[in-house]
C-alpha cells in the first residue's frame, strides 16, 4: 500500500478528499494533510509520502513552487495537481515539475481512480529501481568490510559515488548495525509459542525472510538503508548519514527496539542489535565494523535479545586464562547424586567465567574437554548406556554452535544431568549396583591377579551368575573389560618414556612381556612402541 499527502488551502475540500474518496480500496493510505505549500513542506520533510496530490493555486506557496521542491529534495516522489482550471499553460506548467498527472476541480472518482492506477505504477517502477539500487550499494559495501587493496578500495569508494542521489562519493557516511539471529532462543520461541508464521514454518525459512523484513521496516520509517548477509542468520545493515541530524544518531533506541519487535512478532525470531551511534566514511568503514564485531560478542556474556550500542559496554580487562575448576570433585558430586549442589558448582563457575571477562575460545575449549570426560563417564560399562558415544566432532560442533555462556552452561548441564539419570537407574537396580561393585574392584586392583573366582567370592555370587549378570549390564565379558581398564592404564604409561615395556607390562597385572605385546597389538592395531612414537 502507497501513502499519499494531500494539499489544498480549501478545508472543506481537503477533508472531503480525505475522507470522502475511498482510497484504501485503490490500495492507498491518506498519510497526511497541509494547507499550502509552506504548511506542506515541514509535514511532507517528517512523514516523505509515495504521492503527493497538491492544489495548484494556494497562498504564501503555491502547488507549483512545491513540486519544484518535493523534485529537488525528494526525487523518487510523485506529484498529481489538482486544479479547477482545465488551460493548457498549468498543464505544461504542471509536466515541466514533473507531475505524473493532473486532476480537474470539481472531482469525479473515475478519474480519479484512473490517474491514481497511472500514479502506483511510477511508484511501483521507483520501487523496483530503488530496491536494486539499494542492492547494489549493500554488495558493495559488503565488499568493502574485508577489502583489503587499497585500489580496490578506491574503485569500490567510486562505484558507490555513482550511486549516490546527489552525493559524491567522498561525502557519503554510513552507521553500522549487525543484526545477528539468537538461534538457541528463537527455538525456544518457535516450541514455546503458537507458530502463526504461515510459510516461515521453520528457522531457515525464517532466517531466509530477515533481510525482507528489515528493509520493508527501514522503508517504512524512511532510512536509506542497505541490508547485506554476511553469513546465514547475520547481517550488516548500513544507513546513510543525514546531514540535517548533525551528530544526532541515525536511529533513537526505540526505533531499534520496535525493529526487534517487528523481527520477533512477523518471524518468530530472537536477534541482538549492535550498533555504531557514530557515522564512518567509507575508508573508515571497516575500522567501524571491527568495533561492531567486538560489541556483538558481548551477547557470549550477556546473553540473547540484546540491543547494544557502542559506548555500552565499557571496554575492560579480559583475562587469557581460566579460573581453576576442581573438576574431580565436581564429578564425585555428581557420582554421589548431589544434584543441586552440583548445579550449583558449575553455575558458580560460570558466572565468575562471566564477570572476567575470559577470552570465549578458552571457554569452548573447556566445554569441550569437560563434555567429552562426561561421555567417558556416561558410558563406562556398568551405567550400560544404550546410547553411541558421541565422538568429539560432534561435541566441538556441538559447542561451538552455543552462542552465548548460558548455552553452554545449558549444555554441560543436559549432559550431566543424562549422568545423573543414569547413575540413579543403577542405584535403583540390584544388579547394577553389583556389577558397578565389580568394576570399582577391577579399576582399583587391575595391576594384581585377578580372576572370576576371586571376583565371586567378594561380592558373594556364584561364578556363572556373575559372569552372566556383568555381561548383562555392560555387554562384555569380565575379561574384556580387565583387558580394556589394562590397556588404558598402559597407553598412560607409554607416555613416561623412561618406563620399559616390559615394566609397563608387569605394572598393568601380565607376568609375560609377549602377551602383553600381542593383546595390544590387537586391540589398538600397532605395537606399544610404534604407539608410544606417535604420541
Amino acid at each position: 500500500m502507497y501513502s499519499i499527502f494531500l494539499v489544498d488551502d480549501e478545508e472543506l475540500e481537503l477533508e472531503m478528499m480525505r475522507d470522502i474518496i475511498r482510497w484504501e480500496e485503490m490500495g492507498i493510505y491518506v498519510a497526511g494533510v497541509g494547507i499550502n505549500g509552506k504548511d506542506a513542506q515541514e509535514k511532507i520533510q517528517a512523514i516523505q509520502p509515495d504521492i503527493v496530490l497538491t492544489d495548484v493555486q494556494m497562498p504564501f506557496m503555491d502547488g507549483l513552487e512545491l513540486a519544484k521542491w518535493v523534485r529537488e529534495q525528494y526525487d523518487w516522489m510523485q506529484i498529481v495537481f489538482l486544479t479547477g482550471h482545465d488551460e493548457f499553460s498549468y498543464v505544461k506548467s504542471a509536466l515541466h515539475v514533473g507531475a505524473v498527472g493532473y486532476l480537474l476541480k470539481p472531482l469525479d472518482l473515475e478519474e480519479i481512480s484512473g490517474v491514481i492506477a497511472q500514479v502506483k505504477q511510477k511508484c511501483e517502477e521507483v520501487r523496483l529501481k530503488y530496491k536494486s539500487v539499494q542492492m547494489t550499494k549493500a554488495k558493495l559495501l559488503k565488499e568493502l568490510l574485508h577489502e583489503k587493496s587499497l585500489v580496490r578500495q578506491e574503485q569500490l569508494t567510486v562505484e558507490l559515488g555513482k550511486l549516490e542521489r546527489g552525493r559524491g562519493a567522498s561525502a557519503a557516511s554510513y552507521t553500522l548495525a549487525l543484526c545477528s539471529v539468537d538461534r538457541c532462543a528463537s527455538g525456544s520461541i518457535n516450541r514455546g509459542e503458537t507458530d502463526v508464521r504461515g510459510e516461515a514454518g521453520s528457522l531457515e525459512t525464517a532466517i531466509s525472510r530477515l533481510p525482507e523484513v528489515l528493509e520493508d521496516y527501514f522503508h517504512a520509517i524512511r532510512k536509506d538503508a542497505m541490508v547485506a548477509t554476511l553469513q546465514e542468520g547475520e547481517l550488516a545493515i548500513f544507513i546513510a548519514a543525514e546531514p540535517e541530524r548533525g551528530s544526532q544518531p541515525a536511529m533513537t533506541r526505540e526505533q531499534w527496539g520496535t525493529l526487534q519487535q517487528t523481527v520477533r512478532g512477523l518471524l518468530r525470531l530472537s536477534v541482538t542489535l549492535a550498533i555504531s551511534n557514530e557515522a564512518a566514511e567509507l575508508a573508515g568503514i571497516a575500522q567501524l565494523y571491527e568495533r561492531v564485531c567486538s560489541l556483538r560478542d558481548e551477547r557470549f556474556f550477556l546473553g540473547p535479545g540484546q540491543i547494544l550500542f557502542v559506548g555500552d559496554v565499557k571496554p575492560g580487562y579480559r583475562y587469557g586464562e581460566l579460573p581453576p575448576f576442581s573438576e574431580q570433585a565436581w564429578m564425585e558430586v555428581l557420582q554421589q547424586q548431589r544434584s543441586e549442589e552440583a548445579e550449583a558448582i558449575l553455575r558458580d563457575y560460570l558466572m565468575n567465567v562471566r564477570q572476567l571477562r575470559i577470552d570465549k575460545s578458552l571457554v569452548y575449549e573447556w566445554a569441550i574437554d569437560l563434555l567429552d570426560r562426561l561421555e567417558e563417564q556416561i558410558h563406562t560399562p556398568s551405567l550400560n548406556c544404550q546410547a553411541e558415544p558421541v565422538k568429539r566432532a560432534a561435541l566441538y560442533q556441538s559447542v561451538y554452535d552455543c552462542q552465548t555462556l548460558q548455552e553452554i552452561e545449558a549444555a554441560i548441564w543436559r549432559a550431566a544431568a543424562h549422568y545423573l539419570e543414569l547413575l540413579m537407574e543403577r542405584s535403583t537396580d540390584k544388579n547394577a549396583k553389583l556389577v558397578h561393585q565389580v568394576c570399582q574392584i577391577i579399576d582399583n586392583t587391575y595391576h594384581e591377579p585377578i580372576t572370576i573366582q576371586s571376583l565371586s567370592s567378594q561380592v558373594y555370587l556364584s561364578p556363572n551368575y556373575l559372569r552372566s549378570i556383568f555381561r548383562d549390564k555392560t555387554g562384555m565379558t569380565i575379561h574384556d573389560y580387565l583387558t580394556r581398564i589394562r590397556l588404558e592404564k598402559a597407553k598412560e604409561m607409554l607416555a613416561d618414556p623412561s618406563l620399559k615395556v616390559q615394566d609397563i607390562a608387569q605394572k598393568i597385572g601380565y607376568e609375560s612381556t609377549s602377551y602383553f605385546i600381542s593383546l595390544f597389538v590387537k586391540n589398538q592395531g600397532v605395537t606399544p612402541n610404534e604407539y608410544r612414537k606417535n604420541l
